[in-house]
């Protein structure tokens, strides 16, 4: 056993589990609504319900992938890291998702080329990678939600590559920060921000000053409020 699954086991180990009834699976993943009761009979009684803590190290790039994990709350990043330690979000899995590179690495039996952290607490069904793959090869829903899945964020990917190597930054910063904005507010700290546009946080920092300069925000400790974006 790793270290970040002994980590992960003793999170875990303190709780009680919990069973998921087929109503509120269902709920959560309404892919399956349309598919044969014994699939979601099957990812029920095969997979263990975890509960994690906001910022836990869920998945290590270079570990192999012994489970798949089904969100069914919360949100978890996927992201690459430098050896410089800079960071580059990929994408984000939330309710109802799970995560693309994972269900590849088991499919394929490579490790994983990615790293997985909580954001936020989250709860998710773990299906190991054995059960996973003979799902997939049994029932035709599980093979569609994945390769849905697949689908979905792969575009999202090639899309952050245009970003990166075609936009410039003060763009994609502006962008970024109406999409994360609720009410007007983005709460967030630069190194979180530079993080997920795959930067330097001083970059990050020159930008939102001179956004902040120009009137279009207002900086404060850990939150961005926009005025005139």
């Amino acid at each position: 056993m790793s270290l970040l699954t002994e980590e992960l086991w003793e999170v875990n180990f303190l709780l009680p589990q919990k069973r998921i009834t087929k109503d509120t699976f269902l709920e959560i993943f309404p892919f399956f609504q349309k598919g044969s009761p014994e699939a979601v009979n099957d990812i029920l009684s095969t997979a263990m319900y975890e509960a994690l803590p906001a910022n836990t190290m869920m998945q290590l790039e270079g570990q192999p992938c012994d489970s798949l994990g089904l969100m069914l709350s919360g949100v978890k990043r996927i992201y690459k890291a430098s050896e410089s330690g800079r960071e580059i979000t990929l994408y984000e899995v939330g309710p109802g998702e799970t995560c693309i590179l994972n269900a590849s690495c088991i499919l394929s039996n490579i490790v994983c080329p990615v790293n997985a952290v909580s954001v936020t607490d989250v709860a998710m069904l773990s299906l190991p990678a054995k059960d996973f793959r003979e799902l997939v090869a049994k029932y035709e829903e599980m093979r569609s939600f994945v390769f849905v899945a697949i689908s979905q964020n792969f575009a999202s990917i090639i899309e952050l590559i245009e970003e990166v190597a075609f936009r410039k930054m003060d763009e994609r910063l502006s962008d970024y920060l109406v999409e994360k904005s609720e009410h007007g507010k983005v709460p967030a700290t630069h190194q979180k921000i530079a993080d997920d546009l795959g930067t330097a946080r001083e970059v990050v920092s020159r930008l939102l000053k001179d956004f902040e300069r120009k009137g279009i925000l207002r900086l404060s400790r850990n939150l961005i409020e926009l005025i005139n974006l």
